[in-house]
This record gives structure tokens, sequence and C-alpha cells, in this order.
């Protein structure tokens, strides 16, 4: 599946984001940072290995910038 993916950095109490977004860039996931497993879930990504390096992907992201990815 491409998807486009965003990190934002949250304020204060406010924790950080990912947005997952399809390729007309509609939001098909939007989760706190610090629940990858749940977010994953949300999206329907249920394989192991997909999941394993899905977490490798979104940890790694660079707050701010849009990367396009397949997961």
């Amino acid at each position: 599946m491409k998807v486009y993916l965003l990190k934002s950095k949250g304020k204060g109490s406010v924790p950080d984001y990912i947005q997952v977004r399809n390729e007309t860039h509609a939001i098909i996931g939007y989760f706190k940072a610090s629940n990858l497993e749940k977010g994953l879930d949300e999206i329907g990504i249920d394989d192991p290995s997909r999941r394993q390096r899905a977490i490798a992907l979104l940890e790694q992201l660079p707050y701010g910038k849009i990367v396009q990815a397949e997961l």
C-alpha cells in the first residue's frame, strides 16, 4: 500500500502525532507517535513482518516532512 506519512511535533502536554494519507492525500490514519501498534491496527497492517518494517520506518520519520512510503 503506497502512503504518505507526516509526523507532527507536539508542544507541552500535546503529544506527537503521525498522519497516514493515501494516494489522493485523504487521511486514512491519525494516531499518537507513542502508540504505533494501535495506529497500525487502525490502517489494517496485520502481517508481522510488515508491522516490524512499518514501526522501524515510523520511529525514524523526520518531523514536519511528508514522506512517501510503501507499507
